[in-house]
């Protein structure tokens, strides 16, 4: 989902990965896998195939490297919950965590133009995902792609 589809005012969380166990919880695989804005959350957006809903979060754990179980209002059991997979989960803006110094979320860098150290372009952010140990920016200039790895050594 780019900028142009996002719904306005939500934000992307991740996407559902499936059931996790067989009561209805679901198994989200966050894009960014430190984040905890689902601790600070009582209601997120499902859009699946094209179809937006708010859930209440009942309950959201940590299930491992990057994602999380969580227990929505309205989603009982395994057959609700496999029904959302591949859905999209979003967060309204407002209901988001306060940012602290020199962070910033993802959706924030798309559009950024990115240069190298003597000056030259090399196009702008046209995603952000992780690769487990950081994160990548997807830069594109036309038909070109530059994979940018966001540590500290690399980006400045």
């Amino acid at each position: 989902m780019n900028d142009a589809t996002r719904p306005a005012g939500l934000i992307r969380l991740g996407r559902i990965a499936g059931a996790h166990g067989l009561r209805g919880a679901l198994r989200l695989r966050l894009d960014n896998p430190a984040s905890d804005a689902l601790a600070h959350l009582s209601q997120i957006t499902i859009e699946n195939r094209g179809e937006r809903r708010q859930y209440r979060i009942l309950e959201a754990a940590r299930a491992g490297a990057g994602a999380m179980r969580v227990t929505l209002d309205g989603v009982a059991d395994v057959d609700a919950a496999q029904a959302l997979r591949g859905a999209i989960a979003m967060a309204a803006q407002e209901d988001l965590p306060a940012l602290g110094p020199r962070e910033f979320y993802y959706r924030d860098l798309i559009g950024c133009e990115v240069e190298t150290t003597d000056g030259r372009v090399l196009g702008t952010i046209a995603e952000v995902f992780s690769a487990g140990a950081s994160e990548v920016l997807v830069v594109r200039d036309g038909k070109r792609e530059v994979l940018v790895p966001a540590i500290e050594d690399v980006v400045k």
